[in-house]
């Protein structure tokens, strides 16, 4: 009779966990200010499990220069990449920052994730909150909403480059993994690799040099090599991310080792086997690997493109029982020749489920390229815009010392003067500038805003134009996922307008893949080519869309798309005010 009892609630207990879904554990929104960690084990890396209470996960960040490998850097408790931050699904992330960064201002985005009821927490400066001035702390609270692959780093590109970055990486109940019986080992601390740059010098000290120095060389984790270890005959998931904040796409692949894609930006995505990965700046890619070779150690090998042309870095995958001291002296193939064909993008991949269709659609072109600005050396205006002086055409003395800038409609983005999410009516309205209707505005510079009502389909057209440059770009996505629809550059080589992509629009020659597109939330836009994606604004906020890796050689690159979002005064009234002083060449850009 006791057998009988015993195996009943064993088959309730299976039935009852079949039945589960996300939202059934989904916690009350007082769990961002109630305690919920019962267990005397406070580490928030953990197995993930069903039917437990989420923790707040507390972190706290030191940001300050350092010397790292003899030359100077910016780190997180002294540590660059910062600390790998584990966590489960719905669990609270509380993050205190300091900025120990002398006469600098900082800010930290938490790459990827979607701050749904969190606009706030974004991280990005006099956008969604003040900057957090030298010496002061400024403490990040919001949900782990979305499990995936992830990462942090500061808003500025400088500051990033230099080290302000690390892994995020939101775990869920393994049942719930799309792909888990696609591998035998998810050992996201061991084995997630994040891409860096050195530079010859410390970039967010420098002007005089400011977009002229380049890399000179990529880093795993923080260093030159790592070592992945493996069993042989079991399978392992791998957490590529490319955290380079400039042009320098990563081709990763393991010396006679498949790799199999299963997720993309933090999405599961249909798998595809493939020799190599490509990785774009901000994007992430989730791999699996067999180690079903010879009991040996091999090379995963990372080979730079774009401005990280010629730089490589390089990891040791090592079965267990091989002495790999053996590899230290046999140089890996160098070449590394792996045909574009054979290497698969993000943006090439299918979403492993069909997105619902979207009825209506609005369609805003955005049109991207490097321009000459024509102007005079008089005049150039070395003042602070305030409200104090006369309204002029306003040039900023940066655009005097570029062979062109970047644009997006033919205009630069400007930053308003208080963060525009907090108190949008404090913006001064002649610094605004509507999307598509850019040429109403005389300065070179405006705040570019796109407003959206809730559910307001997006269908943002990136074309780069190519007659200004040869360049490819990158953008990222704040706040919202996007569906990537097409990508296409041109055969011949020859430059994009808006008039041709209309008319190869209009004769039904772009083919948008619109029931199973990759879900991203980093697309790369090809020279002479374009990329269409779609967003579904379902919640409101500030939303920033950049090109983050123009930013060490242009003005600001993006637009600001506004979904209305009210924040409540007293969530207004208990976030940090902006600070008075600002360092010279915080205003100056």
């Amino acid at each position: 009779m006791k057998l009988l009892i015993f195996f009943y609630l064993v088959i309730a207990n299976i039935s009852n966990n079949g039945k589960a879904s996300l939202e059934s554990f989904s916690p009350n929104d007082n769990v961002l200010f109630t305690d919920t960690t019962k267990s005397s084990d406070k580490s928030c890396h953990r197995p993930c499990k069903f039917n437990v209470k989420p923790r707040q996960c507390y972190f706290s960040f030191d940001v300050g220069p350092v010397i790292d490998d003899e030359r100077p850097a910016l780190a997180i408790n002294g540590l660059t990449p910062g600390p790998s931050l584990h966590v489960c699904l719905h669990d609270i992330i509380i993050v205190q920052v300091r900025n120990r960064i002398p006469d600098q201002d900082l800010s930290i985005h938490w790459n990827g994730l979607e701050q749904r009821g969190t606009p706030y927490m974004d991280g990005v400066p006099m956008i969604t909150q003040c900057s957090i001035a030298y010496g002061s702390t400024y403490k990040y609270s919001f949900r782990a909403s979305k499990p995936g692959t992830f990462f942090y780093h500061a808003d500025s590109v400088s500051q990033q480059s230099d080290g302000v970055y690390g892994s995020l990486i939101v775990d869920q109940p393994q049942p719930l993994e799309p792909h888990s019986s696609l591998y035998d080992y998810d050992r996201s601390k061991e084995h997630t690799l994040i891409f860096g740059a050195r530079f010859p010098e410390l970039i967010s000290g420098s002007l005089d040099t400011f977009g002229d120095v380049k890399p000179n060389g990529v880093l795993i984790n923080g260093k030159d090599s790592a070592k992945l270890f493996v069993i042989p005959s079991y399978s392992y998931r791998l957490r590529f991310i490319n955290a380079i904040a400039v042009e320098c796409p990563l081709v990763v692949g393991i010396s006679e080792h498949l790799v199999t894609v299963v997720a993309t930006d933090g999405k599961p995505v249909q798998p595809i086997i493939t020799e190599a990965v490509k990785l774009y700046p901000g994007e992430r890619m989730d791999v699996v690997v067999r180690a079903d070779r010879h009991r040996s150690g091999y090379w995963l090998q990372v080979k730079g493109e774009g401005v990280c042309a010629q730089l490589s870095a390089r990891a040791m995958f090592i079965y267990s029982g091989f002495n790999y001291t053996s590899l230290i002296d046999y140089q890996p193939n160098s070449k590394f020749n792996i045909e574009d064909s054979s290497t698969v993008k993000g943006q090439d991949l299918l979403s492993y489920k069909q997105v619902p269709p979207f009825k209506n659609v609005r369609s805003v072109y955005l049109g991207i390229d490097k321009n000459m600005i024509e102007f005079k050396e008089t005049d150039n205006d070395f003042r602070y815009v305030s409200d104090v002086v006369p309204k002029k055409p306003f040039f900023p003395a940066a655009l005097s010392l570029q062979n062109g800038v970047v644009q997006i409609n033919g205009k630069n983005f400007l930053f308003p003067d208080v963060p525009y999410l907090l108190k949008p009516r404090e913006v001064r309205s002649e610094l605004v500038c509507e999307v598509g209707n850019e040429k109403m505005h005389r300065d070179p510079q405006c705040l570019q805003l796109l407003t959206a009502n809730v559910n307001e389909v997006l269908e943002l057209i990136l074309v780069n134009e190519g007659a200004g440059s040869n360049d490819t770009y990158t953008f990222h996505m704040h706040g919202y996922a996007m569906q990537v629809l097409a990508t296409w550059q041109s055969p011949a080589g020859l430059p994009l307008s808006r008039t041709e992509f209309e008319k190869l629009d209009k004769e039904g020659l772009i083919d948008r893949n619109l029931q199973n597109p990759p879900v991203k939330n980093s697309v790369m836009v090809p020279n002479k080519g374009f990329t269409i994606v779609r967003i579904n604004p379902e919640y409101g906020g500030s939303w920033m869309f950049e090109c983050r890796s123009c930013a060490l050689s242009s003005l600001p690159v993006a637009i600001l798309i506004s979904v209305p979002q009210p924040i409540p005064k007293i969530v207004v009234d208990s976030l940090p005010t902006c600070a008075s002083y600002r360092p010279a060449d915080v205003l100056l850009n």
